[in-house]
């Protein structure tokens, strides 16, 4: 079985406010679907994992683009709340260089021989941020990591996620709240796919959008 996403054309006129009240917009993988949910809510996309989630938004994105999305973390004594890992996969594509990704169980080594850039904010019961390429070979190479309190999560705060993909520019951009958290020159890939990713936490994802860039 193939996972086949739908086009990006219909939505690269302009600045895209992605349906978080639609749920068969994304690819859904969970490592413990007996134990986890996924749900609409009033604010958004609510995400309840026991272990590992990976929700892929079924748009292959290309040119140069920005995401931007609120996250918040909830703490209100549910069987998965934890104060830790706000995470995402974007600019994946299989090794080959597919436009179709194959299916994976929502284990995080599940997408270890996928080509992809990969932020984890918070991990490690929230004690580390750390800024990962992965080459297609198995290998999650370490770009960068800040793991000083201003890098790290806050209980009670949404946090403000923005992506930039500067494929004309060669450049990749993570950005909280308004603060450059991590940068990254060379990229050669020009499409990929953008993914939620947590691990046992509780999530909701609010005003989630995507807009095209002037190239530089």
């Amino acid at each position: 079985m193939q996972i086949v996403f739908r086009g990006y054309a219909q939505e690269k006129a302009g600045l895209w406010r992605v349906p978080l009240d639609v749920i068969d917009r994304w690819v859904i993988e969970l490592e413990y679907p007996d134990k986890s949910a996924v749900e609409i809510a009033d604010e958004g996309l609510l995400i309840d994992s026991h272990g590992g989630a990976t929700l892929w938004l079924d748009t292959l994105l290309t040119g140069d683009y920005e995401i931007v999305y609120e996250r918040e973390i909830l703490l209100d004594n549910g069987d998965n709340d934890r104060l830790s890992d706000l995470n995402q996969f974007w600019g994946a594509q299989e090794p080959d260089g597919s436009t179709k990704l194959k299916p994976r169980d929502g284990r995080l080594d599940s997408y270890n021989d996928l080509k992809l850039f990969y932020v984890g904010i918070g991990g490690n019961y929230n004690t580390t941020t750390r800024f990962r390429r992965y080459d297609g070979t198995g290998d999650r190479i370490l770009l960068a990591e800040k793991n000083e309190k201003p890098f790290l999560l806050e209980a009670g705060r949404t946090d403000t996620i923005r992506t930039v993909v500067r494929s004309s520019a060669n450049i990749t951009e993570v950005w909280m709240n308004g603060q450059l958290l991590f940068e990254q020159e060379g990229i050669r890939r020009v499409e990929g796919y953008f993914g939620i990713r947590l691990t046992a936490s509780r999530q909701i994802i609010k005003r989630l959008t995507i807009s095209p860039l002037s190239k530089i």
